[in-house]
């Protein structure tokens, strides 16, 4: 009797897990059976690999790119998306959870670099979106990168055992779209579609001419999308994912610095980049915000850091941007120096420093004129300054 029970609950939970996963996507599904498939897993691993920001365009770039592998492998190798971030900073990501959990697709579900050490990996292949150069942690993987799909300035020498597809696009997602179309000219799958949808849209701020961000080839897409899963209220979908990235009145400065964060770093220096949704005059006064910048440059061993503020409004986008450090005065004057220059077409002028800073420390804050230069447009000049250094 008591077995008769345990059997017809095992049978009805069974029940369940069939109907949740048959309402779940293909690409839901399949996410969800990447960490059992990763235990003792050390060969035959194809790896989509996002940028070290992973803001949204990264990782939804990199799961949906991971996705398409992975219907199209002929070989027996297990195809993975990996967030290039610790999993500890995934809820920093705000405008990302958001998106992901929408489709149910939550931060145990995902894989992260934490979780997964490529350099251990035999037989690795690398797919790099949304980045063309790999950073210093992965430097000795370079024999393994097979192909790349990325927007910014190409920094990648060309090479015959890699596939190339560097444009300067609005998103790196219209890139992944053109790719999936060309090799599945039938594609339809809905979650796949509308995470990319709205991946442009923010990359585009609502594909405004203002934002001097959006090419005819984000629009195509878009539209492209449109036709395939319906009409869609861009301006809503828009704001929608935008309030989610602008949702950061929890988060401490220390943690802002960590939420989308690039590195830069050679031999004999490492400076941060962090892009921060608000300006940087307001950050700075924000409660104990030069003491976190203090424990930020400690924690990453930077020696300087540059922060990059930014707000949209009503498709215009107004940024500033502030250097600091604390005892390299060689490095500030490079980093002041080169992007002062006209040439930089930064348009920038300078603006008090709210706060107290120390007196052992360099720091500079600049009103950024052209609005349309993100961290895309500054981070290839920040790594030539400090090459010639």
């Amino acid at each position: 009797m008591i077995f008769n029970y345990y059997l017809s609950a095992l049978v009805f939970v069974y029940g369940i897990v069939v109907l949740v996963c048959r309402n779940m996507s293909t690409m839901q599904a399949w996410i969800k059976t990447l960490r059992p498939a990763l235990i003792n897993r050390n060969k035959d691993l194809t790896v989509v690999l996002g940028n070290e920001a992973c803001d949204l365009d990264s990782g939804i770039s990199a799961i949906t790119l991971a996705y398409h592998l992975k219907n199209k492998a002929k070989l027996n190798n297990l195809v993975v998306p990996m967030l290039n971030i610790k999993e500890q900073d995934y809820p920093l990501k705000t405008e990302l959870v958001f998106c992901l959990e929408s489709y149910n697709i939550r931060q145990e579900d995902l894989i992260f670099r934490d979780q997964l050490d490529l350099n251990k990996i035999e037989n690795l292949e690398l797919v790099l979106v949304d980045h063309n150069v790999l950073s210093p942690l992965y430097s000795d993987l370079e024999p393994s990168v097979i192909e790349v799909l990325d927007h910014h300035e190409k920094e990648r020498k060309d090479n015959e055992e890699t596939k190339l597809t560097i444009e300067k696009v609005g998103s790196c997602s219209t890139l992944v779209a053109e790719k999936i179309f060309r090799e599945s000219p039938n594609f339809s799958e809905e979650s796949v579609l509308n995470l990319i949808y709205r991946t442009i849209l923010i990359d585009t701020v609502l594909l405004s001419p203002a934002a001097k961000k959006v090419t005819e080839k984000d629009i195509t897409h878009v539209e492209k999308i449109e036709s395939i899963i319906g009409s869609l209220d861009r301006k809503s979908i828009y704001e929608s994912v935008q309030e989610a990235k602008e949702r950061i009145e929890h988060l401490t400065p220390y943690q802002l610095l960590r939420r989308d964060l690039k590195m830069v770093q050679t031999e004999k220096v490492k400076i941060s980049l962090s892009a921060v949704p608000t300006l940087t005059q307001d950050f700075l006064q924000f409660e104990n915000a030069w003491r976190d910048i203090s424990e930020f440059m400690v924690d990453e061993s930077v020696d300087a850091v540059m922060i990059l503020g930014y707000i949209i409004k009503e498709g215009s986008i107004t940024r500033d941007l502030l250097i600091y450090t604390e005892n390299h005065k060689t490095l500030y004057t490079a980093l002041v120096e080169g992007l002062e220059n006209p040439q930089t077409n930064l348009e920038l002028t300078r603006s008090p420093v709210p706060g107290d800073v120390s007196p052992a420390g360099h720091v500079v804050l600049y009103k950024q004129g052209n609005g349309a230069a993100s961290r895309k447009v500054i981070l290839p000049s920040v790594k030539k300054f400090v090459k010639e250094l």
